[in-house]
């Protein structure tokens, strides 16, 4: 074998050059591709998402919403970071909705109870606030004068 053969140029071997990794390779560029989709896969680059809005964890949003937990409670119950929890709000606009339709059903329901309460149980207490509340009435004690007011000042307290 000839001393010419046995030796393999850069070329052969498929290495670069340190000019030819200046350049980059032709049709690829430069960048992370950290987080993006690759366009010749039909897998998603990077870490899948902690959470998705799928029909479980949404039931469990709109629970924690009626119980009126905070987001970081909500996230500590789901078992992810306060991060994972606001990125999962912010990607899916229905979770915000979900959370807010559950408030808003608590809402309601302490409502009717409360009328319930005042108007079939008759509860005196609940009737006052309920007056107060939605009708604007409010206690007034009225005080009336009867007598008459004598009013003595001495020459010596009265400075002129």
């Amino acid at each position: 074998m000839s001393e010419s053969a046995a030796v393999s140029t850069r070329k052969d071997l498929d290495m670069e050059t340190p000019e030819e990794k200046k350049k980059g390779k032709p049709g690829r560029k430069k960048g992370s591709t950290k987080g993006k989709a690759d366009p010749f896969r039909e897998v998603r680059v990077g870490r899948p998402d902690a959470l998705v809005p799928d029909e479980k964890t949404m039931k469990a949003v709109r629970e924690y919403g009626m119980a009126g937990l905070s987001y970081e409670r909500m996230a500590a119950f789901l078992g992810v970071s306060m991060t994972a929890f606001n990125n999962f709000r912010a990607k899916w606009p229905e979770v915000d909705q979900t959370i807010e339709q559950g408030r808003s059903a608590m809402d309601l329901t302490i409502a009717k109870t409360q009328i319930d309460v005042a108007v079939r149980k008759k509860n005196p207490q609940m009737l006052i606030w309920l007056g107060k509340n939605r009708l604007g009435q409010a206690d007034k004690v009225e005080t009336k004068n009867t007598g008459d007011i004598n009013i003595h000042v001495d020459g010596e307290d009265a400075e002129m």
